[in-house]
């Protein structure tokens, strides 16, 4: 080998050029790519394709680059496994009847106008109480979204951002959250007194998106729940392929259970699948095959037909059609190759540099408590972005800022609000993201449909900016368990 292709082998940091371009070109390809309606799947193996130009501009051989991602996907397994369990899930749920029995009383019960602030409120409750964002979405949302497609004349990106804001709500807020347990033990901090200082912009930014949702629904037609002859057909297609009774409500019972008591996700998720289809042959008296079939491939109309020999598919409401017929493992393909390839572009980005070259940058930004948290959002809004994780952005935003702000004399429980701010639930804007892909499965919407509509997400980042160059809110005085520890580590010295 020539001394110039040995030159050509070491390996440095990527420039500042290189690492923004990465982002640049990743964001114009998806922009393009929604512009044009361009399926993101092949976009992404074109994003993943510059990395890899750029870390072998670095010096990295393709054998290193796949070794990195053969490690990213080894730590996300578990994200992966989420995803299949969510279309069995899915799939259980519909046999069951238990999702067209929410859509069919919610139908009944839900005005349009309102639609938008009950999905809200819901998926609010949802996530404060199990403290998963991507389980509120997958059932709360689901319903909701169900139910909003089934309706006339209702905006189903509006529908789909207050479920998404809503699901970020108690992610953001809740002790059962990993992000909220997360940001506090990064920073170092008790996770009550962060959740306290948390409150501070999350509690605001939900009243005022409540009051946005009042003002749309206020300033919508009136109508009642159910007035077309779609809506009409949609409930009498449901009432005659499912019996509806309390005890379809188990697997969402199982759902709030596990998440609870903190039990595996994943195993919660089939769980509740499992379930769903034993009521499914038990109490509707779908067939023994059809149970298992479900599971993998969705479910299909023709499987009521076991116990309702009578029924005539053909004759079904369109809407009852599309909205019955999905699920199962089979249904997320789509979602889990566009989670594998989006992992090759975030390892390779990760292993030769770019994030480090960014952040860097950013730092040279701050001159003040305000531009210092500016500095951070936009540092968690970009390491989401190239990372890929919610989760990643806050250990490493964490573990860069910390020092920084005990520097400047900022108390770090301004640092585990800003981390969560703007670092939990954002993943779900940038649709090469795991989180991106999956709201977008189960909310049947696009990334920028919920960068549009999540309005409680964008009043939190103003909050949090406003905060910053005003002082107002901002935890000044060193908490007692702050004390506490700053005595214990005295006392050690």
């Amino acid at each position: 080998m020539s001394s110039a292709e040995k030159k050509v082998r070491e390996k440095r940091k990527p420039t500042t050029f290189e690492a923004v371009s990465t982002v640049v070109f990743l964001l114009l390809t998806f922009g393009a790519g929604a512009l044009w309606g361009l399926n993101y799947v092949p976009l992404m193996v074109v994003v993943a394709a510059y990395s890899a130009l750029i870390s072998w501009r670095c010096g990295y051989t393709w054998d290193e680059m796949e070794s990195a991602v053969g490690k990213r996907i080894g730590r996300s397994v578990p994200v992966i496994m989420i995803l299949l369990a969510i279309g069995f899930m899915l799939g259980g749920l519909m046999f069951s009847g238990t999702l067209p029995m929410l859509i069919y009383y919610g139908l009944q019960v839900v005005s349009p106008r309102w639609i938008a602030l009950c999905a809200f409120l819901l998926c609010c409750v949802f996530s404060t109480v199990t403290g998963t964002s991507n389980g509120s979405a997958s059932t709360a949302g689901l319903a909701m979204m169900g139910l909003a497609m089934a309706m006339p004349d209702v905006n189903l990106g509006l529908v789909a951002g207050a479920c998404y804001a809503g699901s970020q709500f108690g992610d953001k807020l809740s002790p059962l959250s990993d992000t909220t347990v997360l940001a506090s033990l990064t920073t170092d901090n008790d996770i009550f007194d962060h959740i306290i200082n948390m409150s501070k912009t999350v509690v605001p930014a939900a009243l005022i998106a409540i009051g946005i949702y009042v003002y749309i629904g206020m300033n919508s037609p009136e109508t009642p729940a159910v007035v077309s002859k779609d809506s009409a057909a949609l409930l009498a297609s449901l009432s005659a392929m499912f019996k509806f009774h309390w005890v379809l409500l188990i697997p969402v019972a199982f759902l709030l259970w596990g998440s609870f008591t903190k039990k595996p996700t994943t195993l919660v998720l089939f769980g509740a699948g499992f379930i769903a289809v034993v009521i499914g042959v038990l109490y509707q008296g779908f067939s023994a095959k059809d149970a298992i079939n479900v599971l993998y491939g969705g479910f299909n109309s023709k499987m009521v037909l076991a116990a309702h020999p009578d029924f005539d598919v053909a004759t079904m409401s369109k809407a009852a059609k599309t909205l019955l017929e999905r699920g199962g493992i089979a249904d997320m393909n789509k979602t889990f190759v566009a989670t594998w390839l989006c992992f090759y572009f975030a390892a390779i980005a990760e292993q030769c540099g770019c994030l480090d070259v960014l952040l860097d940058s950013l730092m040279g930004f701050v001159k003040s408590t305000g531009s210092l948290i500016l500095t951070t959002g936009i540092s968690m809004v970009v390491l989401t972005a190239v990372g890929g994780s919610s989760t990643v952005s806050l250990l490493i935003g964490g573990s860069m800022f910390k020092s920084k702000y005990e520097e400047m004399g900022v108390n770090t429980l301004n640092l585990s609000r800003t981390l969560e701010d703007f670092g939990t639930g954002t993943s779900g804007f940038f649709p090469w993201t795991s989180s991106g892909i999956l709201y977008a499965s189960v909310l049947f919407s696009s990334s920028t449909t919920f960068l549009r509509y999540s309005f409680f997400s964008w009043i939190v980042w103003l909050l949090a900016i406003f905060y910053g160059f005003t002082g107002l809110c901002l935890r000044t005085s060193p908490t007692r368990k702050q004390l506490e520890k700053a005595a214990r580590r005295a006392a050690a010295q």
